[in-house]
């Protein structure tokens, strides 16, 4: 019995060696998992740097894919316009950065998220080949525009305008709040969004228009945003004395503290001059702050005798228009700082924005009574009393925004006060399009409008948090 016993022992204690060796050999595999991925910070550096880059090729202009511009926006056209968001993956990835210029009582953060997947225009042709091109490539080379303007076949005709309903700009991305401000980038095929304290960029094709990236600055309610005219940065205002820069390229954010030589403790609105070279602050008591672009630093303060409602500068950058509560709309030579020329806004006494068309043609000015006013610049850049060309009586609440298309036949403005408070004008016969807006009752109250480089999109962000996206089809490029 003894023998039995001990041989019973024996096979036991082989058997369990034999289980842990086993064991042993199914848990190598994993460990040789883990000894090659227990760098943690490389591997996510390494992803870091591949979304920043695919970024930077969008901004910087990468060609488009070798189809005509026509046939991009009608292939969009017929899909559907409730697309798939599974394409839109977000990585979860919180990255934290420390703002540069900081005050001392500043505790702000600055958190990105950034979406995984590496969109179409990273991963056409020309894209894959400037990767091997050299870095002698001109700033002008790098920054090529979304596609030549082609030339309609025929004026844009009055009456009603050829215009669709697409997905919202912000589909993949809806805000919580009004959203401030909507704006097409100068070169690329995307659009920003700004509301509450988020900044929301997106790819646009008309049906899913992915979210490239999101930007949260805590405690800094978002009131105006703009690309820089080259579409390298976005520079974003709040109602505080201090503003924020985002450089896309090299994927930081910088705080731009107490601007020197300024008193306004509050700079929610600016303008940014075509040439690139200003940035214009509206303060307080008629006063705008006119800043370098490269520097950040205020050159010259140029003063009205009212208080400023908005201000927008001509095509050329070399003249200035602003207008306030005064009913005067003032001239500036933004060359010399001089107001060169000042006349009275016709019927107005409190006058809330201004435009300029982009050939310099047609100035309108909208009031606090909801009246558009349309001038003939040339005319009223030489006369105390203009009459305007057309009085629109459309709007009966103030003016939010008025904004003129490309080409300068299509003008549209806003107002925030109601629902539904839209137009869009047919400038060579100074007429309001009628099947515009339709009987929508997702358009709420648009707070903000903007058209794409070339007028195949008109955005429009409401007080819902949701970016309207339209297609208009007499015009075949973005």
């Amino acid at each position: 019995m003894l023998r039995r016993a001990a041989r019973r022992k024996d096979t036991t204690s082989q058997a369990k060696r034999q289980d842990t060796e086993d064991a042993e050999e199914h848990t190598e595999g994993p460990k040789k998992v883990l000894r090659t991925f227990q760098d943690k910070k490389t591997w996510k550096a390494a992803r870091k740097a591949k979304e920043e880059a695919a970024l930077e090729e969008l901004v910087l202009g990468i060609q488009r894919r070798e189809e005509e511009p026509i046939d991009r926006l009608e292939d969009a056209e017929e899909q559907s316009e409730e697309g798939s968001d599974d394409d839109v993956d977000s990585l979860g990835v919180t990255v934290i950065r420390e703002a540069a210029w900081v005050d001392d009582d500043d505790d702000s953060r600055t958190r990105v998220e950034k979406t995984s997947d590496v969109p179409l225009w990273a991963q056409t042709s020309r894209g894959r080949k400037r990767e091997h091109e050299s870095d002698d490539d001109s700033d002008e080379e790098l920054l090529q525009h979304t596609g030549d303007l082609l030339a309609e076949s025929s004026a844009l005709p009055r009456g009603n305008i050829n215009i669709k309903r697409c997905s919202d700009v912000n589909k993949t991305y809806p805000h919580q709040g009004p959203v401030r401000r909507v704006e097409f980038h100068p070169s690329a095929q995307v659009c920003l969004t700004a509301a509450q304290d988020v900044l929301g960029l997106f790819q646009i094709d008309g049906r899913n228009n992915p979210k490239i990236q999101t930007l949260h600055l805590e405690k800094f309610p978002i009131r105006t945003a703009h690309f820089s005219t080259c579409g390298r940065e976005v520079v974003l205002a709040s109602a505080t004395r201090w503003f924020f820069v985002y450089d896309m390229i090299a994927g930081k954010v910088i705080k731009i503290p107490k601007i020197r030589g300024v008193d306004d403790t509050s700079l929610p609105r600016f303008e940014v001059s075509p040439d690139g070279k200003f940035l214009l602050f509206l303060g307080k008591n008629g006063f705008m702050h006119l800043l370098s672009a490269k520097t950040k630093e205020c050159v010259s303060s140029l003063k009205m005798n009212s208080d400023v409602s908005a201000a927008t500068f001509s095509r050329d950058s070399r003249h200035l228009y602003s207008v306030g509560d005064g009913g005067e709309v003032y001239v500036w030579d933004v060359g010399t700082r001089d107001c060169i020329h000042k006349f009275v806004d016709d019927g107005c006494t409190h006058a809330t924005s201004i435009a300029l068309s982009h050939n310099s043609k047609y100035l309108a000015t909208g009031s606090q009574s909801g009246v558009v006013n349309i001038y003939d610049a040339q005319h009223a850049a030489a006369s105390s009393y203009p009459k305007p060309l057309k009085a629109l009586l459309n709007l009966t609440t103030p003016v939010t925004q008025t904004c003129f298309n490309h080409s300068g036949a299509v003008m549209a403005m806003c107002s925030s006060e109601v629902f539904k408070a839209a137009r869009l004008v047919h400038l060579p016969t100074l007429s309001v399009f009628s099947n515009f807006p339709e009987a929508d009752s997702t358009v709420k109250r648009v707070q903000c409008l903007d058209f794409s480089p070339h007028s195949g999109y008109l955005a429009m962000g409401n007080n819902q948090g949701r970016a309207l996206l339209y297609r208009i089809k007499h015009y075949k490029d973005f």
